[in-house]
């Protein structure tokens, strides 16, 4: 059956783990189940992005999601972030609500361009990055481009589920991203330009964090001034603050770990000769994509510059087009 367990500890750093347990999409004639584990401590915007798209394919597919496991006292924060709600799920347990603002942007499912407009309108408000100019910067940048990806490409019915968390009083102090779908995955929009995508998941997920790699074909939305470059654009973001970048789909996942920064990381074009970074096939296949990021808004002064620096690192000037305009 369709069963997706969420551990104790569900976050990027513990990605492995979490996804060596599921198999989200096995027998989808059958019920689904979310299991939720008894001493449930957390979980983190990668793994509610990926529960909600999850839960989205399973009522797509006339499956209701049944709950097996009492909801302990974390659960109260996947209720402020609107989890349950995201999977037509009904939660009893009264809700200790919080102001939202500074801290999270709740779950959101974005299927349109009015809807990533108004995602990225309220990242400021809610995460409070208003005296982090260049900080908030890089984050629309990265929520843009990472929901664009799916409305463009996924084919998903539901589009995307997004949401962010601000961690500004934890070292180190950072904004998480996560924008999970249930579409035709990185492998079937590749496939279609490079054969060798559909036959190796690893192979389809380092092609699609190189730059100048499209499945955009002529004639198409976005060709041929797309240039691919925004998986690239964001994974540098994140290796050049020293956070996180994860990027599953179909049979493969990689990830980029955390290190020190430093003001001028080497930004490698292909993910896969990055030192710091792991990458794995998956038991169980995703049907759809999903991408998280973490960037430490702190680290960067100059976001046009930071920019400007990792469109010089692109092997060929012409891949990147600045179509990005926040107002």
């Amino acid at each position: 059956m369709p069963e997706l367990r969420i551990p104790n500890d569900a976050t990027i750093r513990t990605l492995r783990n979490f996804l060596s347990v599921n198999t989200p999409f096995l027998n989808p004639d059958q019920s689904a189940i979310l299991r939720l584990h008894k001493n449930w401590a957390y979980m983190d915007p990668m793994a509610l992005a990926v529960t909600a798209a999850w839960g989205g394919w399973c009522l797509r597919n006339g499956r209701r999601v049944e709950v097996v496991g009492e909801p302990g006292p974390y659960t109260n924060y996947a209720a402020r972030m609107r989890l349950f709600q995201h999977l037509d799920i009904e939660y009893t347990i009264p809700i200790k609500e919080h102001e939202e603002a500074g801290r999270f942007m709740p779950l959101r499912k974005v299927s349109t361009a009015s809807d990533l407009n108004a995602v990225i309108g309220d990242v400021s408000a809610l995460l409070h990055l208003d005296r982090e100019p260049d900080g908030l910067a890089a984050i629309r940048y990265c929520v843009s481009e990472l929901v664009r990806n799916v409305l463009e490409h996924s084919q998903s019915p539901e589009g995307a589920y997004v949401c962010a968390q601000r961690y500004f009083d934890k070292v180190p102090k950072r904004v998480t991203i996560a924008v999970a779908d249930c579409g035709i995955g990185i492998q079937g929009h590749l496939g279609k330009v490079y054969p060798e995508a559909l036959t190796d998941g690893l192979a389809a997920l380092r092609l699609a964090m190189r730059p100048g790699i499209t499945g955009a074909q002529k004639g198409m939305y976005g060709a041929p001034d797309n240039a691919g470059a925004g998986l690239f654009i964001t994974r540098a973001i994140a290796k050049a603050t020293g956070g996180y970048f994860v990027l599953l789909s179909g049979g493969g996942a990689f990830r980029l770990k955390r290190c020190a920064n430093s003001a001028k990381p080497q930004i490698l074009t292909d993910p896969f000769e990055e030192t710091e970074s792991d990458r794995w096939r998956l038991a169980s296949e995703w049907k759809g994509t999903v991408a998280a990021t973490e960037i430490m808004t702190d680290k960067i002064s100059n976001f046009p510059g930071l920019f400007e620096w990792i469109r010089k690192q692109l092997p060929a000037q012409r891949t990147v087009s600045k179509r990005i305009k926040f107002v």
